[in-house]
């Protein structure tokens, strides 16, 4: 199978799929979730014939010519995502057969779920920006419906539409930059837009690079617009594996990598991007190390990890910067599924309610740790090795804020990842009730991805290969060549050092929590208040409303019935005139009669 082939089959399947699902639901409901499986394992299949495809361009189709010329691009920087959209959307429809069954309205989630992964493939493939933006809005729904999968819970209904809604500010600014990139090159292909950028002007530059900023900020939850990511885990915990830590929240990573040589048209926008990221990352390790909310744990650190990939983009570690996504995808999923076990099997998302889980639950308790320690970036796991490589960029440009800023996130990070696995599985039960065993349909892909954290990494030679070939800035590394240039470079001590600072952190929680909770009570108010985003943006809305009301108010009640009055005052005196005219008497009939005639005939005549 050729890797052209591969490609439309990787978009295509998960869409019939996504279509059939419906269909089949009349005939037999039981069907449905080993169809949606079947179909994921056909897409992930077809995926590994992707694998040996050449760096260049797929079939392109006229869908409007003249307008719109479309096809796949195959390089390695759009096949990594949708690679991780087949695989790890397989593991996650696996692990549904568990976490999901008994739900009602199966049919809708794995319609929307196998739409995602088609949307996510059409995304990160896309050799065209008009098409690029179609699949974006359509994984926007797709995660907006997902997110309220469980729609009679008025959380989860507000949670859905907070996500629509915040990350459209953010798609404004993308569909901003593609239409004013038309209007200047004449053509939506991404490549011919950025081989033309150099010839752009400053302010054209400048704005469709805030735009692609803004269009990624949304998408991917970093600062100001993060809000809506928290909010999410009121999704199935599959759904927030799945979308909101693994594919979906790293299409704005993906889209600054891939506009990336024209960002350095307006090295402005590389130093916004910069202080993006570094500044996101702290601002989730820290919600997070100050959260009892499993899932909201895990959601700030997604954002706090996606702020490094924000920030290494910024830094022209772009490579680095999608090696950590990589890496990412497999460790937060990993994270995120062990979530749903305990859950599913408690019934509790509050760490505070849980603890001495790993007797009952020993697969996901170990398999978890895994994931916390790729978090944290332990050495010879694959966070290691992707975090290190951003790190030792902020120190080869010299970019001393950000570096501090990420220092302290990783800092947090491997405190609260020690803290939340501790409160989980380690200690005392403080559970009620008996947590129930962990089935193989959802112990099987925990595995899968633990292996995956220690060996993902080895990857590197494929990898950095690839990306050289399709021109792409790599530094072109053996598995021997990582391992040193990794445990020699300074980044190393400065990981080892947070590592390290983070443990302190944990084997003196106690104390230093009595401390914070005395001394600091408004910083814990701050941080469970989202340190006041929510209340910011929820007071503007509020004005926003207000101000609405006040000019309808004054439309509906000043000016639209004050043109009803006036048209009805207008139409009482034209009555009251007509009527006058209507004497009764035939004098005066036989006059108007007369006199129309003279006016007709002046006109015929005239």
């Amino acid at each position: 199978m050729s890797g052209e082939l591969a490609g439309w089959l990787m978009l295509l399947l998960p869409y019939a799929g996504a279509a059939l699902v419906p269909l089949l639901n009349f005939l037999s409901s039981r069907v449905v979730p080993y169809f949606a499986v079947l179909v994921g394992l056909a897409s992930s299949v077809v995926a590994f014939f992707i694998l040996g495809a050449p760096n260049t361009a797929g079939v392109s189709l006229n869908w409007l010519p003249g307008v719109l010329k479309t096809g796949l691009s195959l390089d390695v920087l759009s096949v990594v995502p949708a690679l991780i959209a087949t695989w790890i959307g397989f593991l996650v429809l696996i692990y549904s057969l568990g976490y999901m069954k008994g739900e009602e309205n199966l049919s809708r989630y794995f319609s929307l779920t196998l739409l995602f992964i088609g949307s996510m493939v059409g995304m990160s493939m896309a050799d065209n920006f008009l098409a690029l933006f179609f699949f974006w809005e359509v994984m926007g729904v797709c995660s907006y419906a997902l997110i309220g999968f469980f729609y009679k819970d008025p959380k989860a209904a507000a949670a859905g539409v907070k996500a629509f809604l915040t990350t459209k500010i953010g798609d404004v600014g993308l569909i901003t930059a593609i239409l004013v990139l038309y209007a200047n090159t004449g053509t939506f292909a991404i490549g011919q837009n950025l081989e033309m950028a150099a010839s752009l002007g400053a302010p054209i530059l400048g704005i469709v690079s805030f735009g692609f900023i803004m269009g990624a900020v949304g998408k991917s939850a970093q600062l100001p617009l993060h809000v809506w990511l928290p909010d999410a885990m009121e999704a199935p915990t599959t759904i927030s594996a799945l979308i909101h830590a693994a594919t979906m929240v790293n299409a704005g990573v993906y889209l600054l990598a891939r506009v990336y040589p024209l960002l350095t048209q307006a090295p402005w926008s590389l130093m916004l991007v910069q202080w993006i990221g570094a500044l996101t990352a702290l601002l989730g390790s820290l919600l997070a190390t100050f959260n009892f909310d499993l899932k909201r744990i895990l959601a700030y650190s997604t954002i706090s990890q996606l702020g490094y990939m924000v920030m290494a983009v910024g830094l022209g570690a772009v490579f680095a910067s999608q090696f950590h996504l990589f890496s990412h995808a497999i460790f937060k999923a990993l994270l995120f599924l062990g979530a749903g076990a305990v859950v599913h099997a408690i019934g509790t998302r509050d760490i505070r309610r849980m603890g001495g889980l790993k007797k009952v639950m020993p697969v996901v308790g170990v398999t978890f740790f895994v994931g916390a320690l790729a978090l944290m970036g332990f050495p010879m796991l694959n966070g290691f090795f992707s975090k290190d490589l951003i790190l030792e960029s902020a120190l080869v440009d010299a970019a001393w804020g950000p570096l501090i800023v990420a220092g302290l996130a990783a800092l947090l990070t491997a405190f609260y990842a020690l803290r939340t696995t501790a409160a989980v599985f380690w200690g005392k039960a403080r559970y009620k009730g008996h947590p129930h065993r962990t089935p193989w349909v959802m112990s099987s892909p925990l595995v899968l991805l633990a292996l995956a954290t220690f060996v993902s990494w080895l990857l590197i030679g494929p990898i950095t290969a690839a990306w050289n070939a399709a021109n792409l800035a790599a530094p072109e590394l053996t598995i021997p060549e990582l391992l040193l240039e990794t445990f020699t470079a300074p980044a190393f001590f400065i990981t080892l050092g947070v590592i390290f600072g983070g443990l302190l952190l944990f084997v003196y929680r106690k104390p230093i929590g009595k401390t914070v909770r005395e001394r600091m009570p408004r910083l814990l108010r701050a941080t469970s208040a989202g340190l006041g985003f929510d209340a910011v943006y929820g007071g503007f809305s509020r004005l926003v409303y207000a101000a609405s009301g006040f000019v309808l108010g004054i439309w509906d009640e000043k000016v639209m019935e004050g043109i009803n009055r006036v048209t009805g005052w207008c139409s009482l005196r034209l009555s009251e005139g007509s009527r006058a005219l209507q004497t009764g008497d035939i004098h005066w009939n036989l006059l108007y009669i007369v006199l129309t005639l003279i006016i007709l005939l002046g006109i015929v005549l005239w």
